[in-house]
C-alpha cells in the first residue's frame, strides 16, 4: 500500500503542515483529508436538510387571501411596539 505524489507544492504543504502540528507527514495528510471529508459531509447534510425543508414548504397549501406577514400596524417607525 503506497502513494507516490510527485508534486512539489503538495510536498511543501505537507512538510509545512507536519512541522506546524508536530505530526509526521503521513499523519498530517491523514488528518487534513479527514477534516476536508467531514466538512464536505456537513455541507451535503445541510444541503439535504434545506432540500427537505423546501419540499415540505412546497407541499403546504398557499396562504388564504388577505393573509400577510406585514405587521407594520403593530410597530412604530423605529421598530418598537406601538
Amino acid at each position: 500500500m503506497g502513494m507516490n505524489i510527485k508534486n512539489a507544492t503538495v510536498e511543501r504543504l505537507a512538510k509545512e503542515l507536519a512541522a506546524q502540528t508536530g505530526e509526521t507527514m503521513t499523519s498530517a495528510i491523514q488528518a487534513a483529508l479527514e477534516e476536508r471529508l467531514e466538512r464536505l459531509r456537513q455541507q451535503r447534510d445541510v444541503a439535504e436538510r434545506k432540500r427537505r425543508v423546501r419540499e415540505i414548504l412546497d407541499s403546504l397549501p398557499p396562504a388564504p387571501p388577505g393573509v400577510t406577514s406585514d405587521h407594520s400596524d403593530l410597530y412604530d417607525e423605529f421598530g418598537l411596539p406601538k
